[in-house]
């Protein structure tokens, strides 16, 4: 589950209106100063036409600059998109995203690598991130996030007991962050923790809220969810389809997994036919 998603770079249109801003703050002062060392003697037409000039030859340069940095950006994002797609969460993409977020690994970014190690499947290295954190620096979004993951982490490992226990002693974190901005990866959190109880009505619903998010990635842990309750349900046919509605919204290598894992349990309840074509592709 992609509990936290790396922080994008501003948009190109963003980055230009920046540069705008800037062109006609740095514009107007080489205008001022023009215009005091001519002894204040340019006229209003002379000053507008100096302004324009320079805001325009300045915006060139400060928009190119922007478009450069913002290409690049999102090229190494979608670099290491593709090292989690094809090789996993194994050191060197540790290394490579914290190359690409510079500086040092505060309590926020320790948050980040808990979330990705976590989502690699790596608990031990998911544990180690949350212990070095300051819980009480985190912001209160980030304190939703820390619980999110200690909660996600348990029910992945199948430790029902702590589950539960993480769940009851931070419910007041849950039940605002259900309401928050990341309220959808909140909701698949607290579906798979009714899964793991045996509550497969509340879990069902809380998948099908949560799949209301735009969010390729979560949508298909949702229909990955889903699929294992089907196959609870013994209806077979909603699991297949769960299967093939995930294998078009895999995004990371863990999720190609965790797909493979429930094809096999539908192929062994549902007989290996219709699903040849998909095995080739996955």
């Amino acid at each position: 589950m992609k509990l936290l998603k790396i922080e994008r770079t501003n948009s190109l249109p963003v980055n230009l209106i920046h540069s705008l801003a800037y062109g006609s703050v740095l514009a107007y002062i080489i205008m001022a100063g023009a215009w005091f060392i001519g002894g204040m003697r340019l006229s209003l037409v002379q000053c507008w036409s100096l302004w324009v000039v320079c805001m325009t030859v300045i915006f060139c340069l400060f928009g190119t600059f922007a478009a450069y940095l913002d290409i690049r950006k999102h090229l190494e994002i979608e670099e290491l998109a593709q090292h989690r797609l094809t090789k996993g969460y194994d050191d060197e993409y540790f290394q490579r995203l914290q190359e690409f977020l510079g500086g040092e690994l505060d309590d926020s970014r320790l948050l980040t690598f808990a979330s990705m190690y976590l989502e690699g499947g790596r608990y031990a290295d998911c544990r180690r991130q949350l212990e070095e954190l300051d819980f009480a620096k985190l912001s209160s979004a980030e304190q939703e996030e820390y619980f999110n993951i200690c909660l996600y982490s348990a029910v992945l490992e199948g430790d029902t007991e702590l589950a539960n226990d993480i769940y009851r002693k931070a419910r007041r974190y849950f039940d605002r962050a259900v309401m928050g901005r990341r309220g959808g990866y909140v909701l698949h959190t607290l579906a798979m923790l009714c899964l793991l109880n045996g509550r497969y009505d509340n879990a069902y619903r809380l998948f099908q809220s949560a799949m209301q998010v735009r969010d390729d990635s979560l949508r298909c842990e949702c229909c990955l969810g889903l699929g294992r309750l089907y196959l609870m349900s013994s209806d077979r046919a909603s699991a297949k389809d769960m299967c093939y509605a995930a294998a078009d919204l895999v995004e990371t290598r863990a999720q190609a997994v965790r797909l493979k894992e429930l094809m096999l349990q539908v192929e062994k309840a549902y007989g290996r036919k219709d699903f040849d074509d998909m095995n080739t592709e996955l």
